[in-house]
C-alpha cells in the first residue's frame, strides 16, 4: 500500500504491528510455537510439487543453480522439518512472514503472511482445532464472514474413478477451479468414462451451500469409498461449526480446487464482505510432505496480512 503522507504511513504500520501481535497471540495461547521459513527453494524440486503456480509469478535467483525466492510457506517449512522427523513426534507451529511473486506491472512484490501448521496429528480433532483458530480469527476482525469448505479428497476419490492421463485429469481440475460449467459439460462429453460418472462431473459446480443439502444432492450420483470418506469428514467439520454457532456463515463446495496441488481432505477458505480476495485459506496436506521422503499427518492455514489489512483500515 502506497501513501501520500508520512502520517498515514504510520499510523497503517502501528495497526499491522498491533493485528500481528494478537494473532502471534491466538496461536501462542493455543501452545504454537513461531517458526521461521526458510527463504530459497530449489526451482525444479518447487515446481514440480507446486505445479499450479504460475512460474511466470515466481522470483528466480540464479547462482550456479536456479533458485526460488520463497513462494509458498508450508513447503519451506515441510522440507525443512522431514529429513529430521522422529517417530510420534508432534508438532504445533506458526509463522509470521512473507513470499514473494513476480508481478508484471508492479516487479517484485513481497505478500506478508500469518499462517498455522499442525503436524504429526492425523485425527479429525486436530481438523477441528485448525479450523476453530480460523474461525477464532476471522470472527475477531468481523462477525459477517464466509468460510468455504471442500475436501480434495472428494475431487481425488472422483478423478481416480475416471482413470485419466495426467494431462486430462488437470484440463478437468482447471475447469473446476475456474467454475467453467458449460466447458467442463463440453469437455468430458468425449471422454470415454461411464455415464454416471460423467452425469457427476456435470452436475459437481451445483453441489455447494448448506452441507446436508448438499450431500442430498451429491448422494443422487455416483460416489466410491473414499468420496463417502470425505463426506464423513466433512460432517465433522459442519458439527464444529454448528457448535461455534457459525453454522449460517459456512458454504460447503464439493467442487473445491485450490491453486496449491498439495491438499488432501478438508480445505476451507475465509472471506469478508465487498473482500475480493480470500482473506485465509488452509487445508489437510499429509501427501506434500510425502514428496520430502516421509508421509506425516499435517494441516495448517495461511492468512493474508495484507488482504486483511485492506479490510481492517478501511
Amino acid at each position: 500500500m502506497k501513501f501520500l503522507r508520512i502520517e498515514d504511513e504510520v499510523i497503517y504500520s502501528k495497526k499491522r504491528y498491533k493485528l500481528k501481535r494478537e494473532i502471534d497471540r491466538l496461536f501462542l495461547d493455543e501452545e504454537y510455537f513461531q517458526i521461521e521459513p526458510q527463504l530459497f527453494e530449489e526451482y525444479d524440486e518447487f515446481t514440480n510439487i507446486n505445479s499450479k503456480i504460475p512460474k511466470e509469478s515466481m522470483v528466480k535467483v540464479v547462482n550456479g543453480r536456479v533458485m526460488v525466492l520463497r513462494a509458498d510457506i508450508t513447503t519451506s517449512i515441510i522440507k525443512s522439518l522431514i529429513p529430521r522427523w522422529e517417530e510420534g513426534l508432534k508438532l504445533k507451529l506458526f509463522y509470521n512472514s512473507s513470499i514473494y511473486k513476480n508481478k508484471n506491472t508492479v516487479g517484485i512484490k513481497e505478500i506478508r503472511q500469518i499462517g498455522c501448521e499442525y503436524l504429526g496429528e492425523s485425527s479429525v480433532e486436530a481438523d477441528r482445532e485448525v479450523v476453530k483458530l480460523a474461525l477464532k480469527i476471522l470472527e475477531k476482525y468481523n462477525n459477517n464472514f464466509i468460510l468455504e469448505v471442500g475436501s480434495s479428497k472428494y475431487i481425488n476419490g472422483l478423478l481416480e474413478e475416471l482413470k485419466l492421463n495426467k494431462n486430462c485429469e488437470n484440463q478437468i481440475k482447471n475447469l473446476l477451479y475456474t467454475k467453467n460449467n458449460h466447458e467442463l459439460k463440453v469437455y468430458i462429453e468425449d471422454l470415454k468414462i461411464k455415464n454416471d460418472v460423467k452425469e457427476l462431473l456435470s452436475n459437481i459446480l451445483s453441489f455447494q451451500g448448506n452441507l446436508y443439502n448438499v450431500i442430498e444432492k451429491a448422494q443422487k450420483f455416483y460416489c466410491n469409498d473414499k468420496m463417502k470418506q470425505a463426506l464423513e469428514e466433512l460432517k465433522q467439520i459442519n458439527d464444529l461449526i454448528e457448535e461455534c454457532n457459525f453454522l449460517d456463515k459456512a458454504r460447503f463446495d464439493l467442487s473445491m480446487i485450490t491453486m496449491l496441488d498439495y491438499y488432501e481432505g478438508v480445505m476451507f477458505r475465509g472471506y469478508y464482505p465487498d473482500s475480493y480476495k480470500e482473506i485465509l485459506s488452509g487445508g489437510r496436506y499429509d501427501s506434500l510432505t510425502k514428496e520430502y521422503g516421509k508421509e506425516i499427518p499435517a494441516i495448517g492455514f495461511t492468512l493474508s496480512v495484507d488482504e486483511l489489512m485492506k479490510y481492517v483500515y478501511k
